[in-house]
């Protein structure tokens, strides 16, 4: 359902939407929102309390819907309500606290979003992932052993020490014979 296929859905979204247009219900939580901005303004906490409880599932949404992350999603809102403790003073019209709320929500989000993507570990996957998308090569200890074992086996066949068996396969591929001697190929 988009925002403009009822009046309701429009003030979640927070369209410019006048009293004419609006149910009974609407502007029955209109009137609340400004009377419980006007109690919180005269020293109610509770009512601050009250304002939570009302929005915090819009506004955990707008975040989980922005992050993906509900952890994340709860700590944008925990921040939102906070920054709107903080500002409630500010609130000019209080009977569209509901849009005023989203804009701080959105405002902190893209705070955050902008953030994060300046964090090289952000774009990082996860472990997994980079394991299933190795290359076939060996990793850099497992060279480095290679090249060890590598060199042994070269000291191994100029002093003469060459096992005999016939067909052993020795780096680089060559294949060794029972006929012993130095074989054919270059290190």
């Amino acid at each position: 359902m988009g925002c403009h296929v009822s009046g309701f859905s429009g003030y979640l979204c927070g369209d410019m939407m006048t009293a004419l247009t609006m149910t009974g219900t609407e502007q029955n939580a209109l009137e609340n929102d400004a009377r419980l901005v006007a109690d919180c303004l005269a020293g109610d906490r509770d009512a601050f309390g009250r304002i939570v409880a009302r929005h915090q599932s819009l506004i955990c949404s707008l975040a989980y819907s922005a992050t993906g992350s509900l952890t994340r999603s709860e700590d944008l809102a925990q921040e939102t309500f906070v920054t709107a403790w903080k500002q409630l003073p500010e609130l000019r019209e209080p009977a569209k606290l509901r849009p005023w709320l989203c804009g701080i929500a959105r405002n902190l989000i893209g705070k955050m979003l902008r953030r994060d993507s300046r964090e090289p570990a952000q774009g990082a996957g996860p472990l997994a992932e980079a394991a299933a998308s190795a290359s076939g090569e060996p990793l850099p200890p497992e060279q480095v052993m290679s090249r060890e074992e590598e060199a042994i086996l070269w000291r191994s066949l100029d002093s003469g020490n060459v096992p005999r068996a016939a067909g052993a396969v020795l780096p680089g591929g060559a294949v060794g014979g029972a006929g012993g001697g130095r074989l054919g190929f270059d290190r």
